[in-house]
């Protein structure tokens, strides 16, 4: 799924006029001549590319619904998926890999020491 630009005005402004909006972060009234890309550079934002979204969306649907990698190369999914097909191997490949960001993400963030009380 492509987001434009208008879409990501939707979510960030309430429109208060034609040429005004304010952004729901921090209130402030930008005024815009037309368009929606200039609302949207003034928080800087960048989106990931179409790829990176379709991994993503691969990802999160394996993950949610609990089915293995090769599912991704299932004739009847690649004929009705909206995103860019993919090999299970790669697939695994970017599992493998958010698995190790996360796992020493929560390494870091976890004490030295963790202690486990069971009661009951």
């Amino acid at each position: 799924m492509k987001f434009t630009n208008k879409d990501l005005y939707s979510l960030l402004f309430t429109e208060l006029s034609p040429n005004q909006a304010r952004s729901g972060a921090c209130q402030t009234v930008f005024k815009s001549s037309n368009g929606y890309s200039n609302q949207g550079n003034r928080f800087g934002l960048t989106l990931p590319d179409q790829r990176v979204s379709d991994v993503f969306h691969w990802i999160e649907w394996c993950g949610m619904d609990q089915i293995s990698a090769s599912f991704c190369e299932r004739p009847i999914v690649r004929k009705n998926a909206k995103m860019e097909p993919i090999s299970a191997a790669m697939l695994q490949k970017y599992i493998d890999l958010l698995y190790t960001y996360v796992r020493d993400g929560v390494a870091l963030s976890l004490p030295d020491k963790v202690e486990l009380v069971l009661d009951g």
